[in-house]
């Protein structure tokens, strides 16, 4: 059953038993899963109530029977909701509530709130972003009163507000098995044997579950699912998703090949810290991963204390920091 038809059997469910819908979470192929889970108002008995219904196991039109509902405290409902009534008004414009990367169709969220009496739709992919920081106490409120085994999935979608994350927005998403796919059939570029040279893989490195690669100056990104078999690509520079750089990081990666990175911790003019994964140390400065670029810490504004090194190569990149900050 289509998920469109499963929401269309909730909502007639919802009006049959005189259920309003507050603020709606409908969560699509994220990892290949579904799920809705709503705060609602129940005009029957004068309550709030969360609903959380797994969609994947819906496979008839007896939608009531997939139902999991927990009662909600009434003053902390009332406080989340008015919190965000007050920020509502700034999202009048439909492009201020779409946040859905436009390269992949995967990983989908749509919170439907119903206030003011209009509907505001906000859509985005994978991760709730920080300018929509005043959603944050609702999805948590919505997350803690469905079963535990959806922790993980809460974690990751608030991980980006939390800090605990980046946002990458991936310019493929490609359901796959790395292990046994055949890598050229998803690159038709390389059905030209020309296209296939061999390319120096600089940097690959497995950090905080994703792989980090660097080709010829170019930051590839891959980020692997075993369990779900979903496999998401990110380049510096969109022209490379399905060219031979990523091909030859692919294969990389299955031989299990690795090359390490240096890791520094860079303390900025305001006594931020900051971790990066380090290419190099040049003339210019310190090249850096950053936000997703590679980029460069200018000599200028470096000095001894802010620099520190966490993992160096046979002191490599210890002695190339020295010798340009003495010249």
């Amino acid at each position: 059953m289509q998920f469109d038809k499963k929401i269309g059997l909730i909502r007639k469910l919802l009006k049959k038993k005189h259920e309003a819908p507050i603020i709606e979470l409908q969560i699509k192929d994220y990892n290949n899963s579904n799920f809705y889970i709503s705060l609602l108002y129940s005009r029957t008995i004068d309550k709030f109530k969360v609903l959380y219904i797994p969609l994947d196991v819906v496979e008839d039109n007896k939608i009531e029977e997939y139902c999991c509902y927990q009662f909600m405290e009434v003053k902390s409902t009332i406080y989340i909701t008015e919190q965000i009534k007050k920020q509502l008004p700034k999202y009048e414009e439909l492009v201020s509530r779409d946040n859905r990367n436009k390269h992949i169709n995967s990983f989908t969220i749509e919170i439907d709130v119903y206030m003011n009496k209009k509907k505001y739709d906000f859509y985005t992919t994978r991760y709730l972003p920080k300018r929509w920081e005043f959603l944050f106490e609702a999805i948590v409120m919505l997350f803690e009163h469905c079963p535990n085994v959806m922790n993980g999935l809460a974690t990751e979608i608030l991980s980006v507000i939390m800090n605990t994350n980046e946002s990458i927005e991936y310019q493929a998403s490609l359901n796959c098995d790395l292990d046994t796919m055949d890598l050229k059939n998803y690159f038709p570029v390389l059905q030209d044997e020309k296209e296939l040279k061999e390319k120096k893989i600089e940097y690959l490195e497995y950090v905080n579950g994703k792989y980090y690669a660097v080709v010829e100056d170019h930051l590839i990104i891959i980020e692997y699912n075993n369990n779900r078999k979903i496999l998401n690509i990110f380049c510096d520079q969109p022209e490379l998703v399905y060219s031979n750089s990523t091909y030859q990081v692919l294969k990389a990666i299955k031989n299990k090949q690795e090359e390490r990175f240096y890791k520094i911790k860079y303390i900025d003019e305001e006594d931020k810290k900051y971790n990066y994964l380090c290419l190099s140390m040049t003339k210019e400065g310190l090249k850096v991963i950053k936000h997703n670029e590679i980029v460069t810490l200018p000599v200028n504004t470096l000095k001894d204390k802010d620099v520190k090194i966490i993992e160096d190569k046979n002191n490599i990149l210890k002695k190339e920091l020295e010798k340009v900050m003495k010249s």
